[in-house]
């Protein structure tokens, strides 16, 4: 049993502080995700990224726990400006079974622009910054220490993705497995990293003359009995001319992203 704190920011003004105690979760739990607004699917892409590189898994139906996400966006009318504004409240209270919250998590603010329909989505990116810089760190906070899985130098491992281009994501990696000296094998290897790509067109009104996709990708390497022993995840948006030109920059900026983070990643699991 585990005493957490939740903090939530209502706007500048209000500042609550909610107290629960909660019970450790195990990393490997499969979690139901629920959202009730999701333009394009974003809100929902951000915690099941934060969930998948804790550990956790997303499922439709039999979950041990329930994410319920609820979002309400309301006009607000402010007589001393020409925008429009509008208040997004989001609350995504994780319970397990009984109904019971093992993790409260709620924020509010307001967003304005120059029409409403502008206002709520930027309310809903600033909503998804948020959820990327916070919740994966308060998944953290309550997930079971587990042993740590060694990943022994010189095993093989099998490689799999399901949307790459041009092989530039699979060189990526297999480049730095070989350098830390692991050897990719497609028959019986002793690990397999899956890579999970989901690339997702976004309207994004004030920017017309532009074409944005959310890039989420999911690297998970998992041992033969399907534990994952390294979670991986990052996701953002790219904006080009056109949609196509938006997608190779979203593939390029990954594999940036993977030669900077992925090796000190692996260094951190593997033994001699």
């Amino acid at each position: 049993m585990k005493k957490f704190w939740a903090l939530s920011i209502i706007g500048m003004m209000c500042v609550s502080i909610v107290f629960a105690e909660t019970n450790l979760l195990e990393q490997g739990s499969t979690i139901s995700l629920k959202v009730n607004i999701d333009n394009n699917v974003t809100i929902q892409h951000a915690f099941a990224t934060a969930l998948f590189a804790a550990g956790l898994k997303t499922v439709t139906t039999n979950s041990d726990y329930l994410l319920n996400v609820a979002i309400t966006i309301t006009p607000l009318d402010i007589s001393n400006t020409h925008n429009a504004f509008v208040r997004l409240d989001l609350s995504a209270n994780l319970v397990d079974n009984n109904g019971r919250v093992l993790l409260p998590y709620a924020f509010s603010f307001r967003e304005g622009h120059f029409t409403q329909a502008q206002a709520e989505e930027r309310a809903l990116r600033q909503a998804v910054t948020k959820i990327n810089a916070e919740y994966g760190n308060l998944l953290n906070d309550i997930i079971a220490a587990v042993p740590v899985q060694s990943v022994k130098q010189g095993s093989t491992i099998g490689f799999s993705a399901n949307a790459d281009r041009d092989g530039i994501i699979q060189n990526a990696f297999i480049t730095i497995l070989s350098d830390a000296g692991f050897k990719n094998i497609n028959n019986n290897p002793d690990y397999q990293l899956n890579v999970t790509i989901t690339i997702t067109p976004l309207d994004v009104s004030n920017a017309p003359n532009m074409e944005f996709v959310r890039f989420d990708l999911i690297a998970n390497l998992v041992d033969n009995n399907g534990k994952v022993v390294l979670p991986y995840a990052f996701s953002w948006r790219q904006g080009y001319v056109t949609q196509t030109g938006a997608e190779e920059r979203a593939f390029h900026e990954a594999v940036r992203k993977i030669n900077a983070e992925y090796r000190n990643l692996l260094n951190d699991v593997i033994t001699g």
